[in-house]
């Protein structure tokens, strides 16, 4: 049976038009075409449904074995991906993912997975409580403040005598793994929690209420010095204009939201659920974020986890959101992500053993970095020994924040070759 190839196109002639199929059809015939059944993996949606269906299986099926061993969800849902992929089953049988993943599908599972990952960060602005900045004691404040700023200082000392060990089209790379590895976002740390089951102990309360003071702190200066970047290559007065249409436009869509989520409460009997077309208001409203904050110039994940973060806690809307929209997004969307990074890796395609070496030392480092940073002020907030350890291990995960930014970078990386390649060709 053909399962590689689509179906055959056909044009129709009337006068001086011409009728075509899709050079990317979406729908199979079904039943009713038994020809064009037989090619049905040639097909986007049915492709679409048969991987889904797949990565869903595998990952369940690697989770109840993992667990046995203590190992998060995480784990289950990377090597998933590092099966399907070239690591694995593309090695052993190459046809399977050629079939199953070829590159002209890559494109709905690719949006489908971040579409799941805008929402995510979406479910854990809405589980945040910001008043839990203002309410954390100094034990918390001391942990994320220097949690933050220790990695974030040595960062900035060694990326750049990093960048120089290897070549200049390996040297961005190098400075935003570093980035990228000095800080675990709230996400993460509370995604780990659950996993343990310890979100509701005294060091569950200690570590959320520390990844919140630190994702903030971090998200303010992530912001502030992306402007700053835009305005040394470019011009003051435009860093100075970008930075601020960033906080016009934050301000506003924040006291907008805010209203809107104030008046769906108001409208809200008590007792009763939300109405379904508030929800899918609200919902609309996470894409239109993500758009915005991604014509800003920032990741795009940013404006929904800031939209989250104004929605009301607690019932009916907090509460109602959590209900309708967390084992669709947790359970099924969000670890797509994760899923599709490893169906994009290859693991032995090692061709550079130095940069890989410095990559492994920079990870490494990172690991000692960032667990030093919350243990000692653990310990000097008289956290017991065996506390503090496990406070620090939380507080330095990484899960499907950090692989969402590299897949950005990469992406944006590559996009950047071909544009230069496009200058390039058309300047000779």
């Amino acid at each position: 049976m053909d399962v590689v190839k689509p179906p055959p196109f056909r044009t129709l002639a009337l006068r001086n038009q011409s009728c075509s199929r899709d050079p990317a059809p979406i729908h199979s015939p079904g039943v009713w075409d038994m020809e064009e059944m037989k090619s049905f993996l040639g097909f986007a949606l049915p492709r679409l449904q048969l991987q889904l269906a797949v990565i869903f299986l595998l990952t369940q099926s690697l989770y109840l074995l993992l667990r046995r061993f203590h190992l998060p969800r995480v784990a289950s849902e990377i090597m998933a991906g590092f099966i399907l992929g070239p690591t694995i089953l593309g090695k052993i049988i190459p046809s399977f993912s050629k079939t199953l993943f070829p590159p002209e599908g890559d494109i709905f599972l690719n949006l489908l997975s971040k579409i799941g990952y805008i929402f995510f960060m979406f479910m854990a602005g809405v589980k945040m409580d910001p008043s839990m900045v203002m309410k954390s004691g100094k034990k918390a404040w001391t942990i994320g403040v220097v949690s933050m700023a220790f990695p974030v200082v040595l960062s900035l000392g060694v990326s750049f005598p990093l960048s120089d060990m290897v070549t200049w089209a390996k040297a961005p790379g190098i400075r935003f793994v570093v980035a990228t590895q000095t800080l675990t976002p709230f996400p993460v740390v509370s995604r780990l929690l659950i996993d343990l089951q310890i979100m509701n102990s005294e060091l569950g309360h200690l570590a959320l209420a520390s990844a919140l003071i630190r994702e903030l702190l971090s998200l303010i200066l992530s912001s502030t010095t992306f402007y700053i970047r835009v305005g040394s290559q470019g011009s003051a007065p435009l860093g100075i204009q970008a930075l601020f249409m960033f906080l016009i436009t934050v301000s506003i869509s924040g006291f907008v939201a805010r209203a809107g989520f104030l008046w769906i409460v108001r409208q809200t009997p008590e007792g009763k659920p939300v109405k379904e077309v508030h929800i899918i208001f609200i919902s609309s409203g996470v894409l239109v974020s993500a758009i915005m904050c991604d014509n800003l110039g920032i990741l795009y994940h940013y404006g929904p986890f800031l939209l989250g973060l104004f929605v009301p806690d607690g019932p009916p809307l907090g509460s109602t959101l959590v209900e309708r929209l967390e084992t669709l997004v947790s359970g099924w969307f969000a670890p797509l992500l994760l899923t599709y990074c490893g169906l994009h890796s290859d693991i032995f395609a090692v061709s550079d053993l130095r940069y890989q070496f410095i990559l492994w030392t920079v990870l490494f480092g990172a690991i000692v970095v960032k667990f030093t940073a919350n243990f000692v002020p653990a310990l000097i907030c008289k956290l017991p020994v065996k506390d503090a350890i496990a406070l620090s291990l939380v507080l330095s995960g990484q899960g499907i924040v950090e692989l969402a930014a590299f897949l950005a970078f990469r992406e944006n990386e590559v996009n950047n070759h071909y544009f230069l390649r496009i200058t390039s060709s058309m300047g000779a």
